[in-house]
């Protein structure tokens, strides 16, 4: 009898602990604004960087991602050009890039501003393109797919 009610009492705490936990908002999701995706990796299997991308996803500053966001990325041996649409305009980031080992990219802008650098790290695949960074303290992040001619 006594084993009965020990058993009982710790099944009890585990149900009451389990709805705090709940009641709490305990999951594993934040419950404020995040930081953008860092994205890593570098070039995955035989492909290049090389190529036209259409934008899918837009971060900048804090998720969430901004809704509605469009556009593309292209980007040549030498320069980076990302033609990005958000509900209050247009703006393209230019300029010419390097990268370094393992997935690091650096674009020094010359457009929507002279000067600044974006600094980050980009992932490439067969048909996607991840990129995440900031330009001094704003942080963004993109994902492209690859087009195809």
């Amino acid at each position: 009898m006594a084993n009965t009610r020990r058993w009982r009492r710790g099944r009890l705490a585990l149900v009451i602990a389990a709805a705090l936990a709940i009641a709490c908002g305990g999951s594993d999701k934040g419950t404020g604004p995040v930081p953008c995706d860092t994205y890593t990796g570098g070039i995955i299997g035989s492909t290049t960087l090389a190529g036209t991308y259409d934008l899918k996803s837009f971060c900048e500053g804090m998720k969430p991602n901004v809704a509605g966001a469009s556009g593309t990325v292209s980007i040549t041996p030498t320069d980076f050009t990302a033609d990005v649409t958000l509900p209050s305009g247009t703006t393209t980031y230019s300029g010419a890039y390097t990268i370094s080992d393992p997935d690091g990219i650096t674009v020094v802008l010359t457009s929507p501003v002279a000067g600044p650098e974006f600094v980050g790290t980009y992932r490439v695949t067969i048909d996607s393109l991840y990129v995440s960074g900031a330009v001094g303290t704003e942080k963004f992040a993109f994902i492209g797919t690859r087009v195809v001619p």
